[in-house]
């Protein structure tokens, strides 16, 4: 029997009750909850949350788990403590990370010919020349940090008739000069890092921004599994679909259907799923790190071509609560924690009850 430990940047034992439910179906005896600041090195301890017998309970000394599965978005020192235990503890991990530079991992999908169609235009922007460049080009664009989360930080830059307008989501447009504009690029470039995208029209017949949220994890034999899609509407006026940015969650094919009718929804349900398994073999691969999960963002424009949004190694699943079935989000759930006991029982040679 083995302890199976989830790393997280909070201690909320209640967000974790069907990853509970399911580790002794995965081989575990018991479940460790804990921060990277709560690791012990010197004694190989944790002082964490432990469920054991479907209860929590709160052990300050825990000895370390037989392998992790990291679910947390670090900053500051605690991404410090949280890179010192992945690398320095000698504990395995389900998944290894996948950087949040969007730039480098739009740079990855784009040496697939087949992904390479379904790429926005995209420049980093190292300068401000970037930006101009992109706007004589689509007259729209959108202005992203590198790590952007839940859509926080997303500009969209518009120039027409000689005329820069810039929005940002709960924010009044508002206009600038061609002097003003280089003045505030200069101050964002000064902060972080951003790209630079072309604006493509990803709205509904009601105008409101929408992207889709596909869901693909390794399941019990360590295989690719799609758990799941769901839309994420944004709220009208926003720029963003983010459901942090008070955006709503739909069911995939009776929305679709809504914007193009029921048999090309059908199509781009299947086109959707087979880009999925593309983007996740591409990004295994081309990183040479093994990958648990991937939360895939896709934007579908007036004319129903597909566009890649982005990757993230570390989804959330809110929108799977909302748009799809209880089973769906349950197994969204627990599909990692049955992944991570394939992956001990191999790792540990086969020797894992099961």
């Amino acid at each position: 029997m083995a302890t199976l430990g989830i790393m997280w940047d909070r201690m909320n034992t209640g967000v974790f009750k069907w990853q509970a439910k399911a580790i002794r179906a995965a081989g575990f005896d018991k479940l460790l909850l804990f921060k990277p600041d709560h690791v012990n090195p010197r004694y190989r301890t944790i002082a964490g949350w432990v469920y054991e017998n479907n209860r929590w309970r709160y052990e300050p000394n825990s000895p370390y788990p037989a392998i992790i599965y990291d679910r947390g978005i670090y900053s500051g020192r605690m991404l410090r403590e949280a890179r010192q235990v992945k690398e320095y503890a000698g504990i395995p991990f389900v998944g290894d990370w996948l950087e949040s530079d969007k730039w480098n991992i739009h740079k990855k999908l784009a040496v697939n010919s087949r992904l390479r169609p379904y790429l926005i235009p995209t420049l980093l922007l190292s300068h401000n020349q970037a930006v101009h460049t992109m706007l004589q080009k689509y007259n729209k664009v959108i202005i992203k940090p590198l790590g952007t989360h839940k859509g926080k930080g997303i500009l969209k830059l518009s120039y027409m008739k000689g005329k820069y307008v810039i929005e940002e989501n709960k924010r009044k447009r508002i206009p600038l000069s061609k002097e003003g504009l280089n003045g505030k690029l200069a101050q964002l470039r000064s902060k972080r890092n951003y790209l630079v995208q072309q604006w493509v029209d990803i709205t509904d017949t009601a105008n409101r921004v929408y992207d889709i949220r596909v869901l693909i994890q390794k399941n019990a034999l360590g295989q690719w599994h799609l758990t799941g899609m769901g839309v994420r509407l944004g709220k009208a006026g926003n720029i963003t679909s983010n459901l942090a940015t008070e955006g709503s969650a739909k069911e995939i094919i009776s929305f679709l259907s809504g914007q193009f009718g029921h048999t090309r929804a059908l199509r781009l349900e299947q086109k959707l799923r087979e880009l999925a398994f593309e983007i996740a073999t591409q990004l295994e691969r081309s990183y040479q790190k093994r990958l648990v999960e991937l939360g895939l963002d896709f934007g579908i424009d007036r004319q129903s071509h597909i566009w890649i949004i982005e990757a993230n190694a570390i989804p959330g699943k809110e929108v799977f609560k909302k748009a799809a079935s209880p089973k769906v989000f349950k197994q969204s759930l627990q599909l990692p924690i049955y992944y991570a006991g394939f992956l001990h029982n191999r790792l540990s040679g086969g020797r894992v009850r099961r």
